[in-house]
């Protein structure tokens, strides 16, 4: 996908390229009207031409644009240009747990903690509140700043729970080390699927490895489907039994021994949290000469509330996105049956 820095869509100029992955390319922007600055993803070029994506991708904007919770970025205002699908985000410098990943190998404990639990506090959220699937939860898609505040990136994927699996070419959408058993047989999709990918994520910050392995599709998926994985405490031997106890569960291939929400999730990674007798608050690394914060504009709708000039070419009509835009206890960590 070649560079858009320096181009315009719509409201926004594009002033840097933050990253890219296999949906598109994220640009540092800046919404003319306020001069606030922003964060853009571009999708892919290929899926400005598929219709089935557009509605799906129409639809799902809209709800994710209600999402308000403090580890979700918010979603501001979305559209067409010519080519390009786009939607705006607030901007949120740090960088993702996968980065972190790469430059580190693997995690604190304390910090592999922290980032899952405020993770599972926003897909307990999603869920409850929009009955959201993210469906691409991963290292890549958690924003992690220098004190640790953690962002539930892209949402692109998401589906409203209870609609069957998507697939593209043939192949599951979202990153095949982290899709639940349940979605790559093509059956019906709830929170439970976050959750177990989640658990993956988990298991990979705390020990550098991915539980399942492959060298093709077919290897992988069979992997996922009836492979064992090693105990984290094989790969890393100060893994604490009760955090491995959460990880087995959230990451169970039976549904029946999974949590069966986000917020059992959040709860027991909580009271682990609380066991702990040291929570460390050193910073998290960055990437490369960070960009300063700068404060999103505070939009009342999923887009700016002003109309453009006339002089500007943009046309709203390219533009069919727009739209209007908790004190958990901690039960004892009950432990289940899981896959090693």
């Amino acid at each position: 996908m070649r560079s858009l820095v320096g181009q315009q869509l719509g409201d926004y100029v594009l002033d840097a390229e933050l990253g890219s992955g296999s949906m598109g390319a994220v640009y540092r922007a800046t919404y003319l009207p306020k001069r606030a600055t922003v964060a853009v993803k571009v999708l892919l070029d290929e899926l400005a031409t598929d219709v089935s994506f557009i509605t799906r991708f129409i639809r799902e904007a809209r709800i994710v644009s209600s999402l308000d919770h403090p580890n979700i970025v918010r979603v501001y205002d979305a559209g067409r240009q010519g080519e390009h699908i786009y939607f705006v985000m607030e901007y949120f410098p740090g960088s993702t747990a996968g980065q972190m990943l790469k430059e580190r190998q693997r995690l604190p404990l304390e910090t592999v903690v922290e980032i899952a639990m405020q993770t599972a506090d926003a897909l307990a959220y999603a869920h409850r509140q929009g009955r959201l699937v993210h469906r691409d939860i991963k290292p890549d898609n958690l924003l992690v700043n220098e004190r640790c505040r953690v962002k539930v990136l892209d949402f692109g994927l998401a589906r409203i729970e209870g609609a069957r699996s998507i697939t593209v070419a043939g192949t599951v959408v979202g990153s095949l080390y982290y899709v639940a058993p349940e979605q790559l047989l093509g059956h019906t999709l709830d929170g439970r699927a976050d959750v177990y990918a989640l658990g993956i994520t988990m298991y990979e910050m705390l020990t550098g490895h991915r539980p399942y392995r492959g060298q093709t599709l077919t290897e992988m998926s069979d992997a996922i489907l009836s492979g064992t994985a090693k105990p984290p405490s094989r790969l890393v031997a100060s893994v604490p039994p009760e955090l491995e106890a959460i990880i087995g569960r959230a990451m169970a291939r039976d549904l029946e021994y999974r949590y069966h929400d986000a917020g059992e999730l959040h709860r027991d990674l909580r009271n682990f949290q609380m066991q702990l007798s040291h929570i460390s608050t050193a910073p998290l690394p960055l990437p490369a000469k960070p960009i300063p914060p700068t404060a999103p504009p505070r939009l009342s709708t999923m887009g700016p509330p002003h109309q453009p000039p006339h002089h500007q070419t943009h046309n709203p009509a390219h533009n069919p996105l727009r739209t209007s835009p908790p004190d958990i206890g901690a039960p004892p960590i009950r432990r289940q049956r899981n896959d090693w």
